[in-house]
């Protein structure tokens, strides 16, 4: 029996988060364009995840975001731009207080 693979919905979404029926996708719900680079760089391609290039990623993770309008479709991204990316959720994730009790180091 082939083993189910989680769904993931790349593109569409934008404006739904605060609806009945939100749709959780890269464009409407992820906070940092970051998390999205590692996601596909440790989970892609499915049968042989970290086999392509950093350029291979760099490449398929700006598709991704030019697919959500978030990019140009001639965008590009490197180490140098990739943290630099303002998703549109960015600003939508509300801190835990627990975690605010923890004491930074200095």
């Amino acid at each position: 029996m082939a083993r189910a693979v989680p769904r993931i919905a790349w593109s569409a979404g934008q404006g739904t988060l605060a609806s009945d029926q939100p749709i959780k996708t890269v464009g409407s719900f992820w906070p940092y364009a970051t998390t999205l680079f590692d996601y596909i760089h440790r989970a892609m391609p499915y049968q042989a995840p970290g086999s392509l290039s950093v350029d291979d990623y760099y490449a398929l993770t700006a598709y991704i975001l030019s697919l959500n309008g978030i990019l140009p479709p001639d965008g590009k991204l490197d180490k140098k731009t990739l943290p630099k990316v303002k998703m549109p959720n960015r600003d939508g994730f509300i801190p835990d207080p627990e975690f605010s009790k923890v004491p930074v180091p200095k």
